[in-house]
């Protein structure tokens, strides 16, 4: 080696050894290392994938076609032998209407320009509590959930919601006076909400905005979609029920105009609830009255639905959850020894409806491991489903068992579902809608209401019945297991996140 090329190699071994020299071979060696940190943390975390998709709309027509059940249905299975139980429950006291305001001539104006639909789809995200109410998330909660019945309910439900929309009046509503009207109005939204139509869905999004609307100007500015007092049964359930729809919309549109709207109505059945110490609400009173008796589990049932309803929809009324909390308490202090609950302190018998509806509210309200809930449901492990031999109010009854049995789950719910899918799949009139069985039955000794055939009760008993057949997809079940994750919170900024 020359003298020159020995000095070159003197030179670069004294810089390498000098400060410059150190400070670039720690820079390449922290690059290295970040490299293989990259490179290792794609490998074992999942790649979250945002893209923008156009909304998918099914035609009425041809899902129709696609579900439209052939002529021969399967054949029944009896699973269980019909109750032996007393179902009589004596029928609320004539209430008469107490007409509410004009209807406006101009309903109230809709932000409808907002978040209410978002076509940006993230995966490997939670999409949250109603993911199964349209598209792939329904069609495969049927197939879960469904049975054999699933499709020809499907087809049901479809036709259903056409003759809704048919029915709607010009205002939005659906039936023929007020107090009825903002009632069957909420019931109907939530048919179509379940289904996941919104104002922004193409076959029904007229109908949805214009039922929206309705509610809305029919609200006072106590708070009530009717108007003061706040008494009588009609009105009482109405508002319950008119709630329990408008937060549902919320919930779902995410409308801005809508949220102080659902927070008024809110306000209305909380503060009821604060004139009883019991917990619960009066029979029939919002305003501190002893209405028509001391309590009400029908009633405290649709309140507790749209208490749950207003809470998962972000509802930021003070005092909300523990509202929730003491109707739950309140319903299981009114448990009777066999596990059923009663309709009032004034009707203490055995009902099979009513305790589907105390059960229901305890499970949505977080209470189905609660033993109150588990009694319940074993006092309902005989109740039946027959079109000829119906329960008292057999679709109100039937809407609360259904939706028991479903967040119950296991055979339990299969039990129900072969005895009462096919029930109002094979009893629904060929334009769509349903009538609620109320012969005068022989044998039994029990003459049952027969409420007629006029468009209020074609309404109530096509939205029940509807509603009963959605409950594969309408609500994720309670007995779905969750993964428990422990998470440890190092800062006060830390976001606390409640799973509902």
């Amino acid at each position: 080696m020359d003298a020159s090329l020995r000095s070159l190699h003197k030179n670069i071994f004294e810089w390498l050894a000098g400060p410059t020299g150190s400070v670039v071979i720690h820079v390449a060696l922290i690059l290295a290392l970040l490299f293989l940190v990259n490179l290792a943390t794609k490998e074992e975390t999942p790649e979250i994938e945002v893209k923008v998709i156009e909304v998918d709309e099914q035609q009425l027509d041809d899902l129709l076609e696609d579900l439209k059940p052939p002529e021969e249905l399967p054949d029944l299975v009896e699973t269980i032998t019909p109750p032996d139980v007393d179902m009589d429950m004596t029928p609320p006291p004539d209430v008469q209407d107490f007409a509410a305001a004009p209807v406006m001539d101009t309903v109230t104006e809709l932000d409808i320009a907002s978040d209410a639909l978002s076509p940006i789809i993230m995966k490997n995200l939670s999409p949250g509590n109603m993911k199964n109410r349209s598209g792939a998330g329904r069609q495969a909660a049927i197939g879960a959930y469904g049975g054999k019945w699933g499709q020809y309910a499907e087809a049901a439900v479809l036709r259903a919601l056409e003759w809704l929309r048919i029915n709607q009046n010009p205002d939005g509503s659906w039936g023929t006076v007020s107090p009825d009207k903002e009632g069957y109005t909420g019931l109907a939204l939530l048919t179509y909400l379940a289904h996941g139509e919104t104002t922004a869905s193409e076959k029904y999004g007229e109908t949805v905005e214009k039922a929206i609307r309705y509610l809305i100007s029919r609200q006072n500015d106590k708070g009530g979609f009717i108007a003061p007092p706040f008494t009588g049964a009609p009105k009482c359930y109405a508002h319950a029920i008119a709630t329990y729809g408008i937060s549902e919309a919320y919930g779902m549109t995410r409308i801005p105009s809508i949220k102080p709207v659902m927070e008024k109505a809110v306000q209305v059945l909380l503060d009821a609830q604060k004139h009883y110490d019991h917990g619960g609400w009066q029979m029939y009173a919002y305003d501190g009255s002893k209405g028509y008796g001391q309590w009400d589990i029908s009633l405290a049932a649709f309140c507790a639905q749209a208490l749950k309803a207003a809470y998962i929809a972000g509802a930021e009324n003070p005092g909300l959850k523990d509202g929730m909390d003491k109707a739950a308490r309140f319903i299981m202090s009114k448990q009777k020894e066999d596990g059923s609950f009663p309709y009032s302190n004034s009707n203490p018998g055995r009902q099979p409806n009513i305790t589907g509806a105390a059960v229901l509210s305890l499970q949505l309200l977080g209470y189905g491991s609660e033993a109150a809930t588990r009694q319940g449901l074993q006092f309902l492990r005989d109740a039946d489903a027959s079109w000829s031999r119906p329960p008292q109010a057999p679709l109100y009854a039937w809407y609360y068992v259904t939706q028991a049995r479903f967040h119950q789950g296991g055979p339990a719910w299969s039990s129900w579902n072969e005895k009462c899918a096919p029930t109002l799949i094979r009893n629904q009139n060929e334009d769509g809608s349903w009538l609620s069985p109320g012969l005068a039955l022989t044998g039994d000794g029990v003459e049952r209401e027969f409420r007629g055939e006029e468009i209020n009760t074609k309404v109530y008993a096509t939205t029940l019945a509807a509603l009963s057949l959605q409950v594969y997809y309408r609500f994720l079940p309670t007995y779905q297991p969750i993964e428990d994750k422990v998470i440890d919170q190092t800062s006060e900024d830390d976001i606390s996140i409640e799973i509902l």
